[in-house]
This record gives structure tokens, sequence and C-alpha cells, in this order.
């Protein structure tokens, strides 16, 4: 399979039971053998929303071999700002908002 669509796939089932209110979004990069995501957070995250940005990282690293280098970042992302990708990135989860 496709590097990208494995990257993808695994993040996505990283994220189930894991996406909460305060979460606006998720992007990810995928340049083999590096992935990372950031984690965009309505509210400063808190100690639960880095426990699963974590939990989530954990999930997708056990996916990948071990020359796979995994990074997941939370950000505060207030709704007063908007939602845009870094180069290179791809939505991975957004939420609907007004």
């Amino acid at each position: 399979m496709e590097f990208r669509v494995s990257v993808l796939l695994s993040i996505q089932r990283a994220l189930w039971d894991l996406v909460g209110p305060n979460l606006r979004g998720v992007t990810a990069t995928f340049d083999y053998p590096v992935v990372t995501a950031r984690f965009l957070f309505e509210n400063d995250p808190t100690d639960d929303d880095l426990e699963d940005v974590s939990l989530a990282e954990t999930h997708v690293i056990a996916d990948f071999h071990e020359d796979v280098t995994v990074d997941f970042t939370a950000i505060w992302a207030p709704v007063s700002e908007s939602r845009d990708l870094l180069p290179g990135e791809h939505w991975v989860y957004l939420r609907k908002e007004p």
C-alpha cells in the first residue's frame, strides 16, 4: 500500500474515540520516513487533550516499522483564526464550523 494511504488510514483509526469538542482539525504530512501531524484545538489544549494526542501518536507509531519517525503536536488555534494548511500538509480531520 502507498505510504500516503497507510499514514492517512493509520491516523484516522488512531482518532477513534479521541475526538473531543475542543478539536478543530488534524493535519498530516508524510514524507517517508517522517510522519507529522498538527492537532488544532479551539482552546488551549488541556492535559486530557495532550494525553489524547500522545495516545494517537502511539497508535500510529505502532502501525509502522521502526524506521518511520512519527511526531504529533498540539496547537492552540482559536475559532477567530482560520484553519490553514502549512506547505505539504493534508487534512485528516476537519470539524464543521460556521
